[in-house]
């Protein structure tokens, strides 16, 4: 494994941080980002144990949820979906 390369991981859902990685980084890792929400495909026991800190966003996408969302009711109201 290259954890040991990186001071800090971002991953996003598809992604996940096990405790071998956390092992591998041999100390050299500091934080581990979740890019949404939740930190489920983080092993946060074996972050805890190597003092890595996990941080997520659970608001960043929220703005392009409500767009999509409102779009998505123009385009209804609209009947795009019938053109």
């Amino acid at each position: 494994e290259i954890a040991d390369q990186y001071k800090a991981i971002v991953l996003r859902s598809a992604n996940s941080i096990r405790k071998k990685t956390i092992k591998n980084s041999k100390g050299h890792l500091k934080v581990i980002g979740r890019a949404g929400s939740g930190v489920d495909n983080i092993d946060l026991d074996a972050a805890k144990d190597a003092g890595i800190r996990v941080v997520n966003s659970p608001s960043g996408n929220s703005i392009a949820v409500a767009e999509h969302t409102f779009a998505l009711i123009l385009a209804l109201s609209r009947n795009i979906l019938k053109a």
